[in-house]
């Protein structure tokens, strides 16, 4: 699965959010959420987090639309 995850950010190119890989995957995102950080963790993967564009003070219930991850491309 992980490399199914590398495979589908090099694929798609740019940044994908949580929900778009967990769509793409067909896996939830309560399962996925923790092999994210795990190949955010080893360097694989970077995590770009948006904030909140709502302007409420709750915070935001969406928080898989505004994570996002791409692939670590070596310079």
């Amino acid at each position: 699965m992980l490399s199914g995850i590398i495979k589908l950010l090099n694929e798609r190119g740019g940044a994908l959010s949580v929900q778009e890989i967990s769509l793409a995957l067909d896996i939830e995102s309560s399962a996925l959420n923790p092999m994210l950080e795990m190949l955010a963790a080893k360097g694989r993967i970077i995590k770009v987090e948006l904030p909140c564009g709502t302007g409420c003070a709750g915070g935001c219930s969406k928080s898989d639309s505004m994570t996002f991850y791409k692939v670590k491309r070596d310079d």
